[in-house]
């Protein structure tokens, strides 16, 4: 059970417009706070934590650049920062930030196009994200690509060859060599000739694809931390199989809809997301709004629809893994997470919950994200009440179907998506 204090907390985090609201409720919430750090952002407040190259093309309209959060004017607070910024007195408190640029799969494919000279298969969008990511030298990595091609890669599906399963290896092998390289143009030759000049050799770069797929694939803590990301995109697989086992089902008001979405998180599920059920909210209201699951509908084979879910999952999923690389950090005191994707619907998918700020533990993986409206108020604003799905007997029941998920989760996915298929009439 959440402390209270952490509860209340997180609400005045969430309503804070300055500095002064920021401390008052941080030590309002007393010994809650040890070990603990928040990151909230402020309208009002002057200094932005983005590069200022970065920060320009976030705000242009349409960009391919997506922030974790709904602003770049940052606060961070801590115990250990408060205290630095008192003894300090008028001085000012100076730390290291860090961030990084997630690359989707389809970025890491244009890189390694972009790398080969097959520049006319890349449109003039992607060409131009490609173009400021050397001229600006950002920081960016391939941590999500290499999540979202690990089932890909390395869990056997059903009838596939041997020599099919090598053949992505292989392909993912090269797309991280050609991202080494990428890394290493020569951007003052790049920007002065527009020719590709690289500082290390073809030999290096896989050297170093080398330390970087065994790194994440079969370093000693390579499997959980695989199978954490993993299992955050079955979750969503079986959350937006329920979503779908809803909308295709009797029509009934939204209302009705939420309160079946709720019971489904209860029963089946055993896990609440805040961000999901806001946009499954949206989505029932008005389907445009969430136009990423407009790409599942009657008529389509099953093996295709399933396909479509496992896809909208990783999308899904990506929020939460910034917030899982927000927490481990760069090399910087605070990182900053970024994504980039030429997929339009995944993007406004983004930014469909704003987050305002997030609290998190330095010391484990408690984290809790929040927007400057918090669900209930959000829910009840739609004549919703969420109280319901919160008392201890709900909380319960959740924790135990949660437990029974982790032994038997297959097997719930197929017969959800089983039931799914029978509304569908498939």
């Amino acid at each position: 059970m959440l402390d209270e204090r952490i509860k209340q907390g997180i609400y005045g985090l969430s309503k804070g417009t300055s500095i002064n609201d920021i401390v008052t409720t941080w030590l309002m919430m007393g010994d809650t706070t040890e070990d603990k750090v928040s990151i909230i952002s402020l309208d009002n407040y002057h200094r932005s934590a983005y590069p200022m190259d970065l920060k320009d093309l976030i705000n242009t309209t349409d960009s391919h650049f997506i922030s974790y959060f709904e602003t770049d004017k940052l606060y961070f607070i801590d115990n250990d920062l408060l205290h630095e910024t008192y003894m300090n007195g008028e001085k000012d408190t100076i730390f290291r930030l860090d961030y990084s640029i997630m690359l989707d799969t389809n970025y890491a494919s244009y890189i390694h196009k972009f790398i080969n000279f097959d520049w006319s298969t890349l449109n003039n969008e992607v060409f131009s994200s490609i173009d400021l990511l050397i001229r600006n030298n950002f920081n960016y990595d391939h941590i999500f690509y290499m999540i979202e091609n690990y089932k890909n890669s390395f869990v056997n599906i059903e009838g596939e060859s041997a020599e099919a399963i090598k053949d992505k290896k292989t392909k993912l092998y090269q797309n991280l060599v050609s991202l080494e390289l990428f890394k290493s143009i020569n951007r003052e030759k790049y920007i002065s000739t527009g020719r590709l000049h690289y500082d290390i050799t073809e030999n290096e770069a896989q050297l170093l694809a080398d330390q970087t797929f065994n790194g994440i694939y079969n370093s000693a803590h390579a499997t959980e931390m695989l199978d954490y990301y993993f299992s955050i995109q079955r979750q969503m697989v079986l959350l937006i199989i329920g979503i779908m086992q809803i909308k295709f089902g009797p029509k009934i008001t939204v209302q009705k809809k939420l309160q079946r979405l709720f019971e489904y998180c209860t029963n089946v599920v055993g896990t609440y997301f805040d961000r999901e059920m806001v946009i499954a909210h949206k989505y029932f209201s008005s389907q445009n709004d969430v136009k990423i699951l407009n790409k599942i509908n009657k008529g389509i084979r099953a093996e295709k629809i399933l396909h479509l879910i496992e896809n909208i999952a990783w999308d899904f999923s990506v929020p939460r893994i910034m917030e899982r690389q927000l927490i481990l950090g760069g090399q910087g005191r605070y990182f900053i997470p970024f994504f980039l994707s030429n997929d339009q619907n995944l993007r406004e998918l983004l930014r469909l919950f704003k987050v305002k700020g997030i609290i998190y533990s330095k010391s484990n993986y408690f984290f809790i994200p929040f927007n400057g409206t918090n669900s209930q108020m959000y829910f009840e604003a739609h004549k919703f009440k969420i109280e319901p799905y919160f008392t201890e007997e709900a909380l319960l029941r959740r924790a135990e179907i949660k437990a029974y998920n982790q032994d038997n989760l297959p097997q719930v996915i197929n017969r959800e998506f089983e039931k799914l298929l029978s509304i569908l009439c498939i």
